[in-house]
């Protein structure tokens, strides 16, 4: 992300990079919130060409000129350095070192696509003991995906938000999916994840059961299991996925702490079912979190209304469900009998 290549003006300009500035440095904000590590990998070029992969070594070698050291273009874009950032030597990135540029903001060279190809980035993650990574930036096809693939080979875990990545295509992200890629959607849920160590996905099988017990364990506790809810429950890709619904589960340390489901309706409406959260981790955030990327994947699935069904006794639900605008209405009293609530929300 340097001026040369993330500014329209810049001599070696990547199309949709400006776009991604503003997402990418409200991500690096948020990291520097939690504390945690942001590297900044960079290219530079002497201008005789020497250090140029073979595909821009003749180009650089007659006379363009792109990420020159000690030049402009090859400065990182101010939006994405902290607000107190320290100078770095170009001379001392080109000898291979890593500077430090902030409390929590490093910056090294990379002589090729990949981050870790002949530089000093995989020792020093090791030895602050990071082992999972998000990477964005410019431009997908060349060093996002190769570093991806590094990491990968490396045994980190991956992930990436779409929005911070300029060049990205579809069949690309499925591709980034397919080798264990996360994807998140949108910010929030980065922030989230690095406060809480929470990660929402979609339906796996291997969570089958966790569905169930989940949900089973909270209903024993309030109510009686209906024979609806014991079909739902045991059944859920034929009675939620099938129809083109959606599951979702909250994982911490890769064990699945939370659910929630969206189950179609006849009318082409959703219902917000199935919520739960393994009671040693309630008052984490996680109900809400689970409760406002329901209504997101509802939106996407183009729904008119989402609507949910509860009981006055479960004050805390109801609670979370009135901050994300449901309301309620009458109740439809031939779906649970247990409910004595019923809200709506308009999407």
């Amino acid at each position: 992300m340097q001026k040369d290549f993330a500014h329209s003006g810049g001599s070696a300009y990547i199309d949709g990079t400006e776009e991604i500035i503003a997402p990418l440095s409200e991500l690096a904000n948020i990291f520097r919130k939690h504390g945690k590590a942001i590297f900044h990998i960079i290219r530079l070029y002497h201008q005789d060409g020497s250090n140029a992969e073979l595909c821009r070594k003749d180009s650089i070698s007659s006379g363009r000129s792109m990420v020159v050291p000690h030049s402009e273009g090859a400065e990182i874009i101010t939006d994405l350095l902290p607000e107190i950032s320290r100078p770095y030597s170009h001379e001392d990135l080109l000898q291979g070192n890593i500077i430090q540029c902030g409390n929590s903001d490093y910056v090294l060279y990379k002589p090729r696509w990949g981050a870790f190809y002949h530089t000093m980035l995989h020792d020093l993650l090791q030895s602050k003991g990071i082992t999972s990574l998000f990477i964005a930036g410019c431009n997908f096809p060349n060093c996002p995906r190769t570093t991806i693939y590094e990491a990968s080979e490396r045994d980190y875990k991956t992930a990436i938000i779409p929005a911070t990545i300029s060049g990205l295509y579809e069949r690309g992200l499925k591709e980034m999916q397919h080798i264990g890629v996360h994807v998140f959607d949108a910010l929030s849920p980065v922030d989230f994840f690095l406060k809480s160590g929470v990660m929402i996905i979609d339906y796996q099988p291997t969570y089958k059961h966790a569905f169930e017990t989940l949900n089973k364990t909270w209903l024993n506790k309030y109510f009686e299991i209906e024979p609806i809810d014991d079909y739902v429950l045991t059944n859920p890709e034929d009675a939620i996925l099938k129809n083109g619904g959606k599951i979702l589960f909250a994982l911490k340390d890769g064990e699945p702490v939370g659910t929630v489901a969206l189950k179609k309706l006849e009318n082409g409406n959703l219902e917000l079912t199935k919520m739960a959260v393994h009671e040693n981790h309630q008052g984490l955030g996680i109900g809400k979190a689970l409760c406002l990327r329901a209504i997101e994947e509802a939106k996407g699935l183009e729904a008119k209304e989402l609507i949910l069904f509860s009981h006055s006794r479960l004050k805390s639900a109801l609670n979370i469900y009135r901050t994300y605008g449901f309301a309620e209405i009458e109740v439809d009293k031939t779906k649970y009998k247990r409910a004595n609530v019923m809200m709506v929300l308009p999407l």
